[in-house]
């Protein structure tokens, strides 16, 4: 069973930056990672012009893609977290972006301190961190990249060792 964390917060508060950091820490220790990014707006993966983009604006309901190096399957459907966690290839860790109100432990990133006010409640909270050096002292900030290495690092002693 994968170990999952969240990465949550706000637009532009450091979500992106933290995961890439905590992907780049764990493969560089041999664990297999997945990531799942909520969007909360819609979004495609295909472009016009391509055969699969035409499938789709033909009106299959599922398109997939198939190479021997990478596979995507396109459905016009939403999907549940759970239900996108089960669906994962076995890996040993899964990095949440997003899902503020999803249970497992996170790592809340903020920008200010109408964040911290706004988001201090959400459940399974395990770090409030910050890029920024000026918001209150119980924000862990982690301005630097060596800060955002260590905090990974820490967290996956703390989780997988």
């Amino acid at each position: 069973m994968a170990i999952i964390l969240q990465i949550t917060g706000f637009k532009k508060s450091g979500k992106t930056t933290l995961t890439n950091c905590f992907v780049q820490q764990l493969k560089a220790q041999d664990y297999t990672v997945a990531v799942i990014k909520h969007d909360a707006h819609a979004f495609t993966i295909d472009h016009p012009g391509t055969d699969s983009h035409s499938f789709r604006e033909s009106g299959a309901d599922v398109v997939a893609l198939s190479s021997s190096s990478q596979h995507a399957i396109m459905v016009d459907q939403g999907i549940t977290l759970q239900n996108m966690i089960a669906q994962l290839p076995p890996t040993d860790v899964i990095l949440i972006e997003g899902y503020k109100e999803a249970p497992f432990p996170k790592i809340v990133m903020v920008r200010d301190a109408e964040d911290i006010t706004t988001l201090e409640s959400l459940p399974a909270i395990h770090t409030m961190a910050t890029l920024r050096d000026d918001l209150p002292a119980n924000i862990l900030k982690i301005s630097t990249q060596a800060a955002q290495v260590a905090l990974c690092q820490t967290i996956i002693e703390e989780f997988l060792q």
